[in-house]
Formats: structure tokens, sequence, C-alpha cells
């Protein structure tokens, strides 16, 4: 919600994509960033927010991995 107040189209983004994939050489995780989705919109303030959210959920991700 913090994101729409500085970008109103980030609400589209959500929820985020997490994509885990098996493969021979093992299970792989990717996560599209919403920095990359906010890129183009030029707002510094909705690009910090974004930035906040991807480090909260690359952290869980670790986690969860481990």
């Amino acid at each position: 919600k913090d994101m729409v107040k500085h970008v109103p189209d980030a609400g589209s983004y959500a929820p985020v994509t997490v994509l885990v994939d098996e493969r021979a050489d093992g299970v792989h995780v990717s996560y599209d960033t919403m920095e990359s989705y906010l890129m183009g919109y030029g707002s510094s303030e909705a690009l910090a927010v974004a930035r906040d959210l991807d480090t909260k959920i690359t952290n869980l991700l670790r986690d969860c991995a481990s």
C-alpha cells in the first residue's frame, strides 16, 4: 500500500512472484523484485519502499531455503 501512494500502478504487481523450480542440479528459487517492476516510474519514494520489501522477501526466502 505504501508503494501505491507514490505509484498507483504498483498495486497491479502484487502479489509478488516467487518461482520454485526443481531441476536435475537441485531446486532453484527466483523472485521478480518489486524494484525492477517500478524502476520505470521514476519515483524514488516508491523505489525505497520496493527495495525494503525486496530485502524482506529475499531474507525470508534465504531463511526458508537453509
